[in-house]
């Protein structure tokens, strides 16, 4: 089986307040196994502040088995996950969302009855506390995606497929 290919850009890499040579996030000697299928072989990534990565392959080279490693839907054999220098391995996905990992399927994962305002407060749960009805939304979410200001009250659903997956990120 190939290895996905890791395309990497240093756009802004080590942006403010990151510590020369610090990672945000960090992968070594990653081994990923279904059942007795080797599928990842000793991947090592290194992702600084700011850094943009892209994850590029054929179908079935492994790029959706990384992703579900570093999220915690999959265990990997050995290796490490780090996120900010602090070991991911022994978290679950939950707690791993809370620090700020995150994974947006092909299938732009919105509930489709429920309002883009619904949609994002929903997203809050996630946070530590876990009081989505009780918090505001972040105004930076508007700055990154503000079209999804404008449709608040619209239902995910009538968005177009571009505007599904802005209110997925």
């Amino acid at each position: 089986m190939t290895s996905p290919n890791l395309v990497q850009t240093n756009n802004q890499a080590g942006g403010p307040g990151s510590a020369p040579g610090s990672n945000l996030l960090q992968l070594r000697g990653l081994n990923v196994y279904y059942g007795e299928s080797h599928i990842l072989r000793d991947v090592d990534l290194s992702v600084a502040p700011g850094q943009m990565v892209c994850l590029i392959g054929r179908n079935g080279v492994g790029k959706t088995t990384l992703l579900k490693t570093v999220i915690g839907l999959l265990r990997q054999r050995s290796g490490s996950v780090q996120l900010e220098g602090q070991e991911l391995s022994p978290l679950a996905p939950h707690q791993r969302a809370r620090r700020g990992i995150g994974y947006v399927p092909q299938g732009r994962e919105i509930i489709p009855q429920l309002t883009v305002r619904e949609n994002l407060l929903l997203g809050l749960e996630a946070l530590p506390g876990g009081l989505g009805q009780t918090r505001h939304i972040d105004p930076v979410v508007f700055d990154l995606f503000p079209i999804l200001e404008k449709f608040l009250n619209r239902r995910g659903g009538d968005l177009s497929g571009g505007q599904q997956q802005q209110l997925a990120i």
